[in-house]
């Protein structure tokens, strides 16, 4: 009798030990699919970029429209902000720059930020467009881990190829929790 309750005993500890063996190997593939997904913003190309933003908001007579232009990220985290531009002249290229005004931003208790460590992509970019098509592009934000809380404000400025704007500059702004 005894070496039968011994017995099962032992086949209860073996059932319970592959079940916890299946169930630890489900968490080890979650955790490395979930970390082979996270992305860097160096790694997205611009047409990568192009492809995740979202439909833009625009009216119909904006030669230049951003979708959303303010938008809260937090530490660690990246986020697209759409852009459009409606070409109304000749087909022709345009320069896109995306750069950072003096003060860069100001903090939760309205104090200027002169520098900050916040990546985006593409900085510059050229891109052609026909007469009366429009195109649609993406500008990746990401904000690193040890920024500090507050607005953060990005200049986007869109000229033609001769150098002369093609619109007012674009504010985008970053509100980091």
């Amino acid at each position: 009798m005894l070496s039968k309750k011994a017995i099962e005993l032992s086949l209860n500890f073996i059932v319970i030990l592959i079940i916890s063996i299946i169930i630890f190997g489900f968490g080890v593939r979650f955790i490395q699919k979930l970390s082979s997904q996270a992305t860097e913003l160096q790694e997205i190309t611009t047409s990568e970029l192009d492809e995740r933003i979202g439909d833009l908001v625009c009216e119909g007579s904006d030669r230049v429209c951003v979708g959303i232009d303010r938008k809260t990220i937090r530490r660690t985290k990246f986020d697209v902000f759409g852009l459009k531009i409606v070409n109304i002249l000749e087909g022709q290229s345009f320069d896109i720059t995306v750069a950072r005004p003096s003060p860069s931003g100001y903090t939760i208790s309205n104090q200027p930020i002169e520098s900050d460590d916040l990546l985006w992509n593409p900085k510059a970019r050229s891109v052609f467009i026909e007469k009366n098509e429009e195109k649609n592009l993406g500008i990746g934000v990401q904000v690193p881990a040890d920024i500090v809380s507050g607005a953060y404000i990005f200049d986007v400025r869109i000229q033609t190829a001769d150098g002369k704007p093609y619109s007012n500059v674009q504010k985008l702004y970053v509100d980091v929790p």
